[in-house]
């Protein structure tokens, strides 16, 4: 069973990390130091790069931890094919035609509110 990595926590000072994306004079894969970590609902990092390049408000979403890195491609990866890599199934196959919780439209609004609304548009002539 593949590991799950949680992103929800920050990451701490001094950890090894890896830019997630492409940043100001950073490609995408480079690894760094946290020098600097702040933020309580928005976590943004001091960051120094192993190609000498310092950048502070780095985002939380463009960095991934060393130790993650590999799963974290493989995950970003599956999301954008559409597949979860965990029980090998394609999420666009999982749901089978639904187009989320109500069936038959594409904004989940529950199938008999559509009914009264449509009802309603012609009880009024409109």
């Amino acid at each position: 069973m593949p590991r799950t990595i949680d992103r929800t926590q920050p990451i701490r000072r001094f950890a090894r990390v890896v830019a997630a994306v492409d940043l100001p004079g950073v490609p995408e894969g480079t690894g760094g130091k946290v020098r600097v970590a702040n933020g309580v609902s928005w976590y943004r990092y001091w960051v120094s790069f192993d190609n000498g390049i310092d950048l502070g408000g780095v985002g939380h979403e463009q960095l991934a931890q060393r130790r993650d890195w590999p799963q974290f491609r493989i995950d970003r990866e599956a999301a954008a094919l559409g597949t979860d890599l965990a029980d090998g199934t394609d999420s666009a196959d999982a749901d089978d035609g639904a187009d989320g919780p109500a069936t038959g439209n594409s904004h989940g609004v529950p199938e008999h509110l559509l009914e009264r609304s449509r009802l309603a548009r012609e009880r009024l002539g409109a």
